[in-house]
C-alpha cells in the first residue's frame, strides 16, 4: 500500500512543528512540502492540497478560512487547529472520546476541527457529568487551568526563554475579561446554557496542562458522592486508549501535589477526582502540545484514515 500523503500548512509554528515531528518518522506517511516563498500563496497551497489525503491547517483563524475556501471540494480531509470551525455543525469535532457519533464524524466528514488545549481539559471533565445527568446544563462552573508557556506559541516561547524579566518567574493569570476563545466550544460541545467562569494561568515551565473543575454537590442535578462521580468518569472513558481515569484513593489523593507537567511530552490524558462529598474537584492532566494540540490532531488523522488511533503517539 502506498503511503498516505499529508500536507501541513503552517508547519513552522509550534503545533505544525509538533505534528511534523510525530509524522516524519512514519513509514505509512509521505509529507508534502512547500517552498518558503510560497508558504502564504493560496493558489500554491491549494494545488498541493489537491494531491493530499490529509491537510493540517496550523494557521490563524482568518487564514484557515481562506485556505478552506480555496481547497473547496478537493477530496482531501482537512484537520484545522484554529478556533475558526470548532462550533460549526457541519464540521466534525476532534474529541473522539465523547462518543461513537464523534468518532464516526471524524471518520466520515471531510472537515475536522481540532479542539483547543484548555477546552480539551474542560470538556473531558464536564461532558461526562452532563451526559450522566450529574451536572445540570446551567451549573455555574468555575474552572482553573495551568499551562506551560509553549501554549502561547513562538512569541511567548521566545519571551520566556530569552528575556530576563522578573515577572516571568511567577504564574500569570490571563483572559481576565471572561471572553477566552475556548469558552464558546466548551459551552457548545457540553451543551451548557451558561459559560463557565474560566481562569487560565501560564507559568514558567515549557509544557503540560492541569485543568481543574470544582463541584458543589448541593448544586448538582442529583445527590452524588465522590465515588459516584468517579464511577461515572470511569464508565465514560472505559473504552478509551488515550484518556484514562486514575484509580480513586481519597486518603492518598487528597495529600498529593498535582504536577501540571506530569504528562509533558506525551499524548495521553489522565482524569482524577479529589475533595469530599460536599466539595470535589475533577482534574485533567495532559500536555498542551500533545492531547491539547498536535497529539489530538494526529489522533484524528489516524481515525480518519482507518488506522488505530494511537498510531505514532506517545502514551
Amino acid at each position: 500500500m502506498n503511503p498516505y500523503k499529508v500536507f501541513i500548512v503552517g508547519h513552522e509554528g509550534t503545533t505544525g512543528l509538533r505534528i511534523h515531528e510525530r509524522l516524519s518518522g512514519r513509514k505509512d506517511i509521505t509529507l508534502l512540502s512547500i517552498s518558503d516563498e510560497d508558504r502564504k500563496n493560496i493558489d500554491v497551497i491549494a494545488s498541493i492540497a489537491k494531491d493530499a489525503d490529509i491537510v493540517f491547517l496550523c494557521l490563524p483563524d482568518a487564514a484557515s478560512k481562506e485556505v478552506v475556501a480555496a481547497i473547496g471540494d478537493y477530496p482531501c480531509k482537512i484537520i484545522d487547529t484554529s478556533t475558526a470551525f470548532r462550533t460549526a455543525d457541519d464540521w466534525a469535532y476532534g474529541f473522539p472520546e465523547l462518543g461513537e457519533s464523534y468518532k464516526n464524524d471524524i471518520k466520515t466528514k471531510q472537515h475536522i476541527a481540532n479542539p483547543g488545549c484548555h477546552a480539551s481539559g474542560m470538556i473531558a471533565c464536564i461532558a461526562p457529568l452532563v451526559k450522566a445527568g450529574i451536572a445540570p446544563v446551567d451549573y455555574p462552573f468555575t474552572i482553573t487551568s495551568l499551562t506551560g508557556y509553549s501554549g502561547g506559541g513562538k512569541k511567548m516561547i521566545g519571551q520566556y526563554e530569552s528575556e530576563q524579566d522578573y515577572f516571568l518567574y511567577a504564574p500569570r493569570q490571563y483572559g481576565l475579561s471572561q471572553q477566552h476563545k475556548h469558552l464558546p466550544e466548551v459551552t457548545h460541545v457540553c451543551g451548557l446554557t451558561e459559560a463557565p467562569i474560566f481562569m487560565p494561568i501560564v507559568d514558567d515551565y515549557y509544557s503540560g496542562m492541569e485543568v481543574s473543575v470544582g463541584l458543589h454537590t448541593r448544586l448538582l442535578a442529583k445527590p452524588v458522592t465522590v465515588e459516584d462521580v468517579h464511577a461515572a468518569l470511569v464508565d465514560f472513558y472505559k473504552d478509551s486508549t488515550i484518556v484514562k481515569v486514575a484509580p480513586l484513593n481519597l486518603e492518598e489523593d487528597n495529600k498529593q501535589l498535582l504536577n501540571a507537567n506530569k504528562l509533558s511530552n506525551t499524548d495521553g490524558m489522565v482524569i482524577s477526582v479529589t475533595g469530599n462529598n460536599d466539595r470535589m474537584v475533577v482534574h485533567a492532566i495532559f500536555d498542551n502540545l500533545g492531547k491539547g494540540a498536535s497529539g489530538a490532531a494526529v489522533q484524528c488523522m489516524n481515525i480518519a484514515l482507518g488506522l488505530p488511533e494511537e498510531t505514532g503517539l506517545s502514551l
